[in-house]
């Protein structure tokens, strides 16, 4: 029996009408689950397929949450390209789009338009801001968002400076979060036959990923901030970096042990969780001075035998090569039969290999086998091509 048929969403169809980051990843999840997932782009491809570094017009973001997926190319700006949008929307379980206010009612393809066609059909809006409100006809990314939203502050530099994460958080979050409320729907779906629309932002995003931090902040109002615990930051060791984190008291007394410092032991002033942030600078400059003092391998053995929280840091090729990372089989290598072979990982809470043994789709790779899965022949598909409706 072909693995497909043992995953959940086998036999649903996905259009992706999304671009960037969160919309696709979406699909590319519930993908990952069994759906078959047709993305429909414009004659320009999804915009993700030009930012950063670009090999034959496949991006690291277009690689990366387009795995798997069948690409067409479909130009809504004409007739018969609107008309194909709109028998490719009907054939589907799902529609996903992420476009601002308006434009999928210009189209045709409303929520209230095609519910009319298919009344089981989830549709889902991924957007920045919302559907309404004084910010819904704004443009935002991942970096508007973290801007906005307080994680910039949060994640401020030795000086105060506002600092972005490294990475695209928000749109992947999003992205986990449309596909967790896609879900969702479908249980509904299955249970009450009724399709629903789905809406999901990044601003929601950005709120939910924080939400420990900004109820941090309420508690504390008008107070210094203070580290979660004490210890734990980031210290030089002899040959790098490592990060070490104490929870809780049990944990400090093998931090003690492991460090040879027994005097932390029975020092009263550091016996509570109270008394160690009122000593931080002494507790975390005393660690400072230790862990230089021997290599990183070191101190991660010696530290996780007594129980304490820590890791090496690493970049990503250390990463890929970490012992725990390639005994769960978390990468696998991606054939993108062009642009190169590429580590990608597998989605959490799916069995190795999954999205490893895909690939991402070139701009418009599958229009002509599209056409022909709904039924068009040679000619009408040679009339779209004429017409500039589609192109491969």
């Amino acid at each position: 029996m072909p693995a497909s048929l043992d995953k959940p969403y086998t036999g649903l169809r996905v259009l992706d009408l999304s671009q960037g980051i969160a919309g696709p990843y979406c699909a590319m999840l519930l993908l990952e689950q069994g759906a078959e997932v047709i993305k429909a782009e414009s004659p320009a491809g999804d915009w993700s397929r030009a930012i950063g570094h670009q090999t034959e017009g496949m991006s690291a973001l277009a690689i990366a949450y387009n795995l798997g997926k069948r690409s067409i190319c479909i130009d809504a700006q004409t007739a018969p390209g609107r008309d194909l949008l709109r028998q490719l929307a009907l054939r589907a379980d799902v529609v996903i789009e992420s476009f601002r206010p308006g434009v999928m009612e210009r189209l045709g393809l409303s929520y209230a338009e095609l519910s009319k066609a298919r009344p089981d059909q989830v549709y889902v809006s991924v957007s920045a801001f919302g559907p309404d409100g004084p910010y819904a006809e704004r443009p935002g990314s991942d970096s508007t968002l973290q801007a906005m939203s307080g994680m910039m502050v949060v994640n401020r530099d030795a000086r105060g400076a506002p600092r972005k994460v490294g990475i695209l958080l928000i749109d992947v979050a999003t992205g986990i979060y449309a596909a967790q409320a896609t879900g969702a729907a479908l249980y509904r779906r299955a249970v009450s036959g009724q399709g629903s629309r789905v809406e999901v932002s990044l601003l929601e995003a950005a709120a939910a990923v924080q939400s420990g931090a900004i109820i941090d902040e309420a508690l504390n109002a008008g107070r210094a901030v203070q580290a979660l615990s004490v210890p734990a930051g980031t210290f030089n060791t002899e040959d790098g970096h490592i990060n070490v984190t104490s929870l809780h008291d049990r944990m400090f007394a093998g931090l003690c042990k492991a460090i040879e410092r027994n005097d932390w032991l029975t020092d009263s002033r550091l016996g509570s969780a109270a008394g160690r942030h009122a000593h931080a600078e002494e507790i975390n400059s005393a660690l400072a001075r230790i862990f230089r003092g021997k290599p990183t391998a070191h101190w991660v053995e010696t530290l996780n035998r007594h129980g304490v929280v820590c890791g090496k840091v690493s970049n990503y090729a250390d990463f890929l090569a970490d012992a725990q990372v390639e005994h769960q089989r978390i990468f696998g290598m991606s054939e993108q039969s062009g642009p190169c072979r590429v580590p990608v990982a597998r989605v959490p809470g799916t069995a190795a290999p999954g999205c490893q043994d895909k690939r991402s789709p070139r701009r418009g790779e599958h229009t002509r086998e599209i056409l022909t899965e709904i039924g068009l022949d040679a000619t009408q598909q040679m009339a779209l091509f004429d017409a500039g409706a589609v192109s491969s």
